[in-house]
């Protein structure tokens, strides 16, 4: 029979674990960049990519639109702590990280044969873009940041 005391200490080294786990994941989370900055990425992609197709030599300035996400990014990255190299980690480039770049990939040249001219076309088509590619940079984001945290464990064992 388990006695209370060692039922408590159970409790507690669970406590601890799970406290280590989530201490890691945040940590994995600062060191990323903003959250914002993601989301105006993804948006400013998915205006582009559509207008490029739509409009194609009167859209080329939206690329200009990137200078100051990058700019953005550069600031915001300075006062944060530097991500470890993952070389060494074969995990990263196998499994629901590669699925969901390469998902991305064959969304992108899905939407090529959507010909968009109307002005409702070109929202509808921005929308679905900025939806869809949205949800598979977060979670690829996810999948990357998850294997950086069982990297980071796998290195201290």
């Amino acid at each position: 029979m388990y006695s209370s005391e060692g039922q408590m200490d159970k409790d507690r080294a669970a406590k601890l674990l799970q406290s280590v786990e989530q201490d890691s994941l945040q940590m994995v989370k600062d060191s990323s960049g903003p959250r914002g900055l993601l989301t105006a990425v993804v948006a400013v992609s998915a205006v582009a990519f559509t207008l490029f197709q739509a409009y194609p030599p009167q859209a080329y300035w939206l690329a200009l639109l990137y200078v100051p996400l990058i700019l953005w990014y550069v600031f915001a990255q300075r006062g944060r702590a530097k991500p470890r190299a993952m070389i060494n980690s074969p995990g990263v480039l196998a499994g629901a990280y590669t699925g969901y770049f390469f998902l991305a990939l064959l969304l992108t040249n899905c939407l090529r044969f959507w010909e968009a001219a109307r002005l409702e076309e070109i929202l509808a088509k921005v929308l679905v873009t900025f939806i869809s590619g949205m949800f598979l940079v977060t979670k690829t984001q996810t999948a990357y940041n998850r294997a950086r945290v069982e990297d980071g464990n796998d290195h201290t064992l």
